[in-house]
């Protein structure tokens, strides 16, 4: 395989939920936890709003949602003003301060200490500008990648940002969103290649559309394990999905 060229920079873009962190079990972690605060109808009150939002806004909105719940929470005659105040506090403690470092898959950590051997690394993530910087702090992965976080609504409608913020000659997508992969690839072409992860929800949606994804791992931690020298563009020209990676 070709190694990667020494006056080449190549740029690193991990995802984070469920790429980097198994988000699928930290929000069932996170349910328990403000189920403890708001009992089993507040805890089903709270993921309703969580879908309204996400519905409206086309993205997960953590702040939002406590606002709103506020809300609700402030016009409920049957509590006390002391009762209410307490449930916020509460609830944005176990919201805000979940421990999200506790879920990082195996292999996550390494997979960006070994990236970095090779190029700049950054996060490139989707979610609202408050909770999704601080998740992902809170992850521990804000020092790994030196503070390199992108944060957008929606990814897709901010590549020349993510590309004005880290110019390279080619680009690494880690990601577990098969569409998001192959939208990314349209615009970008021979100037990225595209890794697929197979785990979390998406683990089996099946890829039908073009171009489909330059590689596919079975998980974040096969990823680090693999010759990271192979996402050389030069190795990657014409190559088949998955080939040698599954």
């Amino acid at each position: 395989m070709a190694a990667t060229s020494p006056d080449r920079q190549i740029t690193f873009l991990f995802d984070v939920d469920n790429t980097l962190i198994d988000n699928d079990q930290a929000k069932q972690g996170l349910s328990r936890r403000i189920g403890e605060v708001l009992g089993a109808d507040g805890e089903q009150r709270f993921w309703e709003m969580y879908e309204e939002i996400r519905r409206e806004t086309g993205l997960v909105n953590i702040p939002l949602i406590l606002s709103r719940y506020s809300d609700e929470l402030a016009a409920d005659p049957s509590r006390s003003d002391a009762e209410r105040r307490r449930i916020r506090f509460e609830l944005a403690d176990a919201v805000m301060n979940f421990p999200y470092r506790d879920y990082l898959y195996p292999g996550a950590i390494d997979a960006i200490r070994r990236a970095r051997q090779h190029g700049t690394v950054a996060v490139l993530s989707e979610g609202d500008a408050t909770f999704q910087p601080h998740k992902i702090w809170t992850s521990g992965l804000d020092p790994e990648v030196d503070g390199n976080v992108l944060v957008f609504d929606h990814k897709l409608e901010h590549l020349d940002e993510m590309i004005g913020a880290y110019p390279a000659d080619h680009y690494v997508l880690v990601e577990d969103k098969p569409e998001i992969l192959t939208a990314i690839k349209r615009a970008l072409g021979s100037r990225i290649t595209t890794v697929l992860l197979r785990q979390g929800k998406y683990a089996n949606r099946p890829l039908d559309e073009q171009p489909a994804p330059d590689r596919v791992f079975d998980n974040i931690g096969a990823f680090a394990a693999s010759d990271l020298r192979a996402l050389d563009p030069e190795a990657v020209v014409g190559a088949k999905t998955g080939t040698g990676d599954r």
